[in-house]
């Protein structure tokens, strides 16, 4: 399900500005982009989101901005730089060159300018965790609130393919109608003193048996019934995926039986609400 949440949260030291946001899918996958000096506390966060988020692929990204001076300069690895600085008025003696253009590069050389390995505080990590929770709970009101839209719109389609078997009744008496009617018709063609009328009536109840489509309509109402309901609750996008597929069942059962072309045609467009219904139960957790 896609959501999307942010929070801030500035200190004496540092300005912490988080981001939390998803797309559907059937599995989750999440990417964290952090500072590298807390990177070793990825894991942690990690089992946390895993909590939080169920499914889709989300990425965190958590951004921090130092206010003083010692936070935001990289140290200067001094024993380094003085050792290239020798270097430079050796070469500079040598060859002529002015030390003034060598020294313009000097901090391009490396490990002249070090990574700042001091550990960080754990309270400093308390604030930033504290942070991402804050994220996360504007992330899940966002996801409800398209949960709510995504539940009433499963919620229509379901009722449309309930709306549509309903219309399947009068074409349900034309057509055995029509099938009886032929049936004389081609008897009238036959020997009739030649006919068993009780084998015949058996056979023409049979026949109209093999036709009846109440038990599926019956199943069908049932699986919509329990759709509705199953909505209602959370975490429910495999169940409603399962339903989605019990109901189809009975659409395909019913247009084998329908022989008849605006039941099919009303088939056809049951088919088309449960497609959608399936596309949608995608973004549902």
């Amino acid at each position: 399900m896609t959501g999307f949440g942010q929070a801030e949260l500035e200190t004496e030291r540092f300005t912490v500005r988080v981001e939390l946001k998803s797309l559907n899918s059937k599995f989750l996958e999440l990417n964290i982009r952090m500072p590298r000096n807390w990177q070793h506390k990825e894991l942690e966060l990690r089992r946390e989101l895993t909590k939080w988020v169920e499914r889709g692929t989300a990425q965190l990204s958590i951004n921090i901005g130092y206010k003083l001076a010692e936070d935001k300069i990289t140290p200067l690895n001094r024993e380094v730089a003085l050792y290239y600085l020798n270097e430079v008025k050796s070469l500079s003696a040598e060859s002529g060159w002015e030390q003034s253009a060598l020294l313009n590069n000097i901090f391009m050389v490396p490990n002249v300018l070090q990574a700042n390995e001091e550990t960080p505080d754990e309270e400093d990590w308390k604030q930033i965790i504290s942070t991402v929770r804050n994220a996360y709970e504007q992330f899940d009101i966002f996801r409800v609130k398209e949960g709510a839209v995504l539940g009433n719109e499963l919620s229509k389609m379901s009722a449309g393919i309930l709306s549509k078997m309903q219309s399947l009744t009068p074409f349900e008496e034309e057509r055995l109608n029509t099938v009886k009617e032929r049936i004389q018709r081609d008897l009238q063609t036959l020997n009739q003193e030649q006919m068993d009328k009780n084998r015949f009536e058996q056979e023409l109840i049979y026949y109209i048996e093999k036709l009846d489509i109440s038990e599926e309509k019956v199943r069908l109402k049932q699986h919509c019934d329990f759709f509705e309901e199953t909505i209602q609750q959370a975490s429910t996008g495999k169940k409603l995926g399962f339903i989605a597929q019990e109901m189809g069942r009975e659409i395909n059962t019913i247009g084998s039986k329908g022989n008849h072309h605006l039941m099919q045609r009303m088939v056809v467009e049951m088919k088309d609400e449960l497609e959608k219904i399936k596309e949608q139960i995608n973004n549902v957790l």
